[in-house]
């Protein structure tokens, strides 16, 4: 392995143990790791999307959720009354476990043996806020159609896509690519689609996501000294 890329790895970690890291940092390391990663692995996949952040027209997302999209457009009508819908072939980017395992096998190409013990580690649960966020800017092309990714925010954390039908408009087929729950604890049931919002680390050292006009040189650290609705934070179990 490249050493300034064993040293960048070993660095994000002494990050990762400590708490401090945030969107910046993920998406660094996620760069710098995407050459060592098997490909059709989550950490490539995502590797992938910062390389082609504008349209990304192939890879595990699209291979995963292609049997549903032509399954929806050849079938909009009865997909809104109930038909059964085709089962992805793989978990796309949708399964923790599998983006915890991946973590950990990145560390232990630089000989870092680290077990991540809970999808619900406050540490790891750091990183997929940040993840989020981070995958939030990008899209996908999906039968011909550029689709965003959403960010919503409420009890849980949601990536998703709203794909619309071909032959019947203003008809969306959505689906989740990765859920964080617990965010926003007190919450019950509301939600806000948060675009254009990068995951910062504050001066308590918890984890916020704020609008990239706020996010100048000079940021003040201090979470309250925002305005109401203006940070969206993640909730410590500490």
């Amino acid at each position: 392995m490249n050493k300034y890329i064993h040293h960048h790895i070993e660095r994000f970690y002494e990050k990762f143990i400590s708490r401090t890291f945030d969107q910046d940092d993920v998406a660094m390391f996620i760069v710098l790791a995407r050459d060592y990663t098997p490909k059709m692995s989550i950490f490539r996949e995502l590797g992938d999307f910062l390389a082609h952040p504008d349209k990304k027209d192939r890879g595990l997302v699209i291979s995963s959720f292609q049997e549903i999209i032509n399954f929806f457009d050849a079938n909009t009508l009865e997909v809104f009354k109930g038909i059964e819908m085709p089962k992805p072939k793989s978990n796309g980017l949708g399964v923790l476990d599998e983006v915890m395992t991946s973590l950990c096998a990145i560390f232990a190409l630089v000989g870092i043996d680290h077990e991540i013990e809970s999808k619900n580690e406050l540490r790891f649960r750091d990183f997929v806020f940040c993840l989020i966020f981070l995958l939030g800017n990008f899209r996908l092309k999906m039968n011909g159609q550029l689709v965003n990714f959403k960010v919503k925010y409420g009890n849980a954390l949601s990536l998703s896509i709203s794909y619309e039908s071909k032959t019947y408009e203003r008809n969306f087929l959505s689906l989740n690519l990765m859920l964080l729950c617990g965010v926003w604890r007190q919450n019950m049931g509301s939600e806000h689609e948060l675009n254009g919002y990068i995951a910062r680390r504050f001066s308590n050292g918890h984890l916020g996501a704020i609008p990239y006009q706020l996010d100048v040189h000079c940021l003040d650290k201090d979470m309250e000294s925002f305005k109401r609705g203006l940070v969206w934070p993640l909730y410590n179990y500490m």
